[in-house]
């Protein structure tokens, strides 16, 4: 789907849930589904290049609307500030994630699916949502030295967060 046909497709969704449209509301949206994987704040900083009339809260604003009509996913990503994905028109995916440079990898696994639903059905759940998370390390900073990587993690410390211990 490209970016004008997701907008459209967003603005349509939008707007049968009773969201007004203004020329605000425009921009933050087009910018929103422009992106696949972004910070709040990386947000309002695009959105005040383009329009620097637009408050930060008009911003954060329309991130909760999209939020709540699942046009996009929060994420913790990044050991930093939440991450939001635009999620409309994509199939699930999970996500690999490196804790080094930050690089996220989303991918698709059949298996990973099949296992899931087997513990579902197995406790008798009803599964309305799930995400899948593995952190490591991509195959650029495993070459990286050892004295090197110490240095980054000194200037960037990744914050782990562990969603579920199951034992």
């Amino acid at each position: 789907m490209t970016g004008i046909n997701r907008f459209a497709e967003v603005e349509r969704l939008l707007r049968e849930k009773g969201v007004r449209f203004t020329g605000q509301r425009v921009v933050i949206v087009k910018r929103a589904v422009a992106y696949l994987h972004f910070t709040a704040e990386e947000l309002v900083k695009d959105v005040r290049n383009a329009d620097s009339t637009i408050a930060r809260g008009t911003v954060y604003r329309t991130l909760a609307l999209l939020l709540e009509a699942g046009v996009v996913e929060k994420h913790d990503f990044r050991y930093g500030p939440p991450n939001y994905e635009v999620t409309f028109g994509k199939s699930h995916h999970d996500h690999l994630m490196c804790i080094q440079c930050g690089e996220i990898i989303e991918f698709q696994e059949p298996r990973v699916e099949e296992l899931q639903d087997e513990v579902v059905k197995r406790f008798g759940y009803q599964l309305l949502s799930h995400t899948h998370k593995l952190y490591g390390l991509c195959r650029v900073c495993q070459k990286k030295s050892p004295q090197k990587m110490a240095a980054q993690s000194r200037a960037k410390r990744p914050h782990l967060h562990v969603e579920e211990i199951v034992v």
